[in-house]
């Protein structure tokens, strides 16, 4: 009976750890799944379609690294089909080193690289989300003055490490967009990157717990003082450093994280540790002077 009694206090734990680090796996798949893949797409004789390619988010700076380039009708290309027949000018808003991309005539399309102004608030990690909102494209035939806006269609692919993102068609005023049409890109973390945060909050949660038990138990003289844990105690509180460093994403100092969490671990531990080291000099005998007898 006993036997069966221990067997099923492990059992319980064992199970109980089991079921989260299932659901954990099983959260990361269905935050990372990206989807169907695009299929193949048609372009029109006299359309352009225009591919923005998201390469990678900067939080701190609030900025899009993303490849632009070109699909054209055959109303665009010369008899080969492989070189443009006129110059196409690329309007991209909110773009900060290529508002405007031109594509020459007798030139294939090339692809540009450009950046786009995200607006988010990197101190909310790992809740944090960004968006680029509105993303105005337009195509225009010709140069200057005397260039005409021509049928456009928007494909984004916002594939960024670490980020999920989705996009959807947006109103814009007319004196942004002649077409009076863009689009919001939206990017959140994806559930691996918050699986992988929650763990190591967690551990530098459990390092203050530990650190804070063994000094209480010792300040209440229920364990005797060992001067080793003074060592063990110095390490975790060494230990929040690299944790807090390795966290996904790289949360910029003074997030609300380091407020609700980082700086009252750090805190825990110093005081664990300064409470041990009373309890050592308050129940630590002093040596015996050389020059008693």
């Amino acid at each position: 009976m006993n036997s069966k009694h221990h067997r099923l206090q492990w059992a319980v734990p064992a199970l109980l750890l089991a079921l989260i680090y299932a659901a954990s796996l099983t959260v990361y798949g269905l935050s990372s799944r990206t989807g169907d893949e695009d299929g193949p797409f048609e372009v029109g004789h006299d359309e352009v379609v225009v591919l923005v390619t998201a390469k990678s988010l900067q939080p701190t700076t609030d900025r899009v690294q993303a490849e632009v380039t070109i699909t054209v009708g055959e109303d665009f290309l010369h008899a080969n089909g492989d070189t443009l027949n006129r110059d196409i000018t690329l309007l991209l808003i909110p773009s900060t080193s290529h508002e405007e991309i031109v594509f020459r005539a007798g030139a294939s399309a090339t692809t540009f690289d450009t950046e786009f102004i995200a607006t988010g608030n990197a101190a909310n990690w790992p809740f944090d989300r960004f968006e680029v909102n509105p993303m105005v494209v337009e195509a225009y035939q010709g140069l200057g003055a005397d260039r005409e806006l021509v049928p456009t269609a928007l494909l984004l692919d916002g594939r960024v490490d670490g980020w999920k993102a989705r996009a959807e068609a947006v109103a814009v005023d007319t004196d942004l967009s002649r077409n009076g049409t863009g689009a919001a890109l939206m990017f959140a973390r994806t559930g691996g990157n918050l699986i992988y945060a929650g763990i190591l909050l967690l551990m530098m949660t459990i390092l203050a717990g530990l650190a804070a038990f063994v000094a209480l138990q010792t300040f209440r003289r229920k364990r005797a003082v060992n001067t080793d844990m003074l060592g063990w105690m110095a390490a975790m509180l060494f230990a929040v450093v690299p944790l807090r460093g390795i966290l996904p994403g790289s949360p910029p100092i003074g997030s609300w994280v380091d407020i609700a969490l980082t700086v009252w671990v750090v805190s825990t531990l110093v005081a664990s540790l300064a409470l041990f080291v009373f309890c050592w000099w308050r129940d630590s005998e002093a040596p015996a002077s050389p020059d008693r007898r």
